[in-house]
């Protein structure tokens, strides 16, 4: 039986494309043989439809999942100064850092416990009660007498590493969809990850008007413009729970091949293997590098803002923090419709074909440039950091901040405008095309190891960029934040534009 080959013109994930050029049809070869014995597949070979049905049940699942972080996050820091006053911003990016180590590492434990037993259900249930735990903790925090900050950080461990279970679907979705249909699959799990988006700001703000300390339910355990997001959250834990045991299935893997079946990628031998044929393979390294550096820089700055962006409103401003919860749920639920409109581009208008990836990556890498340009604090037309307020611990306090005399921050009007326009266009554009384009210079080899690689980079610059950027922030202030992070962006776009030529062939 020949290969059906995936159009990696028209995909829009780059991680399945695994054969040839479009068109080209050709005898499975071992290591395609091998991949069909390693991952999950239709339990039919024949099949000619994708299962439809089980698509869009991973996508309310995936959906159901990303929409508990994205309420929880932007209440992150208010909280955590509300019920502990000595939370300081570098405790902050300690506790952000170690929820996404966990989370980079609880990744590779669900996808080998996945692989290992030729199971999705059972990685995803727990990742759901791993979520509901989290939620009780998160609840009941204020029967902590002291030290709540710390029980906060664990509950923040726990959130991202039940968010890690959900990144096995990735595989699900490509053993339910045709190689025709692989991309609309995709731009289904997009589609439900840019509505949690847009949902889950919603969520919260629709309980800004029930102001801290809210109302006691039991002793300890009140309702709350915080918590109030945290009893939503945990319903959807029950409903994901009854949705992925009754609605999914799971997948047979393939009838095993008269080829002896070679190490998997989760075996040392089987690493060693991949890693050699990559070694033998026609690869352009220096474009692999350049790819590397640009996916680590702008992950490196964005999730510097991301970090950063309550404190700021918070200590810059001087907003409480009702005011930056609802400030903040305008800004991701905007960015995110605007993210909606670019997704639906590249679906429905194929911008990914009219303009070349290259073109695009450099459009949204200087889009985020100028973002520090024009939101730097110019003391011409910048404003003071806001005065500090004890009562309700907002704005800039001298004793914490030695910057803060003096202190001038971008005009906020400008400031968020700028937020919501840069993040909406650039982080679904610039994902898009240097995911395909990293994808096409591998060209025809199994990506895994690969992908992989770029994977655990993206992952470690989420781990040290919060301890990064709080620190830099706490001690000199947002000028040489802003200045560093422009440098590190200014200096991906000269390195692309100077390789943009070269990328061509893959564009």
């Amino acid at each position: 039986m020949k290969q059906k080959v995936v159009d990696t013109e028209k995909s829009v994930d780059p991680i399945f494309r695994i054969s040839g050029p479009p068109g080209m049809e050709k005898e499975e070869s071992d290591s395609s043989l091998e991949m069909k014995e390693d991952c999950f597949s239709l339990s039919d070979e024949d099949a000619e439809e994708t299962n439809w049905r089980l698509i869009y049940i991973t996508a309310l699942v995936s959906f159901l999942g990303a929409i508990e972080g994205t309420a929880v996050h932007m209440s992150e820091w208010p909280y955590m100064r509300e019920i502990d006053p000595d939370a300081t911003v570098q405790f902050f990016g300690i506790a952000s850092s170690a929820s996404k180590a966990a989370h980079a590492v609880f990744v590779l434990i669900f996808a080998v416990w996945s692989f290992k037993y030729k199971t999705v259900k059972w990685p995803l249930i727990t990742g759901r009660i791993i979520a509901m735990v989290a939620c009780f903790l998160y609840l009941a925090i204020e029967y902590v007498p002291t030290g709540r900050r710390y029980m906060m950080m664990f509950c923040y461990i726990l959130f991202d590493i039940s968010g890690s279970s959900p990144s096995i679907l990735r595989a699900y979705i490509a053993a339910v969809s045709m190689p025709k249909d692989r991309s609309k699959a995709f731009a289904a799990m997009s589609l439900s990850m840019t509505l949690s988006i847009i949902c889950g700001p919603l969520i919260q703000m629709a309980f800004t008007t029930i102001p801290y300390p809210g109302f006691t339910i039991i002793p300890h355990v009140k309702f709350h413009v915080y918590s109030a997001p945290i009893w939503i959250a945990n319903s959807t834990n029950f409903i994901s729970i009854a949705i992925i045991v009754f609605g999914m299935k799971e997948l047979p893997r393939k009838p095993k091949t008269k080829k002896p079946k070679k190490p998997s990628i989760f075996e040392l031998e089987g690493l060693k293997l991949r890693i050699q044929k990559i070694k033998k393979a026609n690869i352009d390294w220096i474009l692999v590098f350049v790819c590397w550096i640009a996916k680590c820089g702008k992950t490196m700055t964005a999730r510097s803002i991301g970090t950063l962006l309550p404190i700021l409103m918070m200590v810059q401003y001087g907003w409480t923090g009702i005011e930056t919860v609802r400030i903040t749920s305008f800004l991701m639920g905007g960015s995110g419709i605007l993210s909606m409109f670019v997704i639906g581009s590249f679906m429905f208008c194929k911008l990914g074909t009219i303009v070349q990836p290259r073109f695009i990556y450099l459009f949204s890498i200087a889009l985020f440039t100028m973002l520090y340009v024009v939101t730097y604090p110019y003391k011409s037309i910048g404003v003071e950091v806001a005065a500090y307020n004890s009562t309700d611990n907002t704005g800039c306090d001298s004793d914490k901040y030695s910057w803060c005399e003096g202190g001038i921050a971008p005009q906020p009007y400008i400031f968020l405008c700028c937020m919501v326009f840069v993040f909406g266009m650039t982080m679904p554009s610039s994902g898009i095309s240097l995911d395909t384009i990293y994808s096409k210079i591998l060209g025809n080899i199994d990506q895994s190891v690969m992908q992989g690689a770029a994977v655990i980079l993206d992952d470690i610059m989420m781990v040290i960029t919060p301890t990064y950027a709080s620190y830099i922030y706490t001690l000199l202030g947002l000028k040489p934040l802003w200045i560093m992070n422009g440098f590190i962006m200014s200096t991906v776009v000269i390195l692309w534009i100077i390789m943009l030529r070269k990328f061509k062939p893959y564009s």
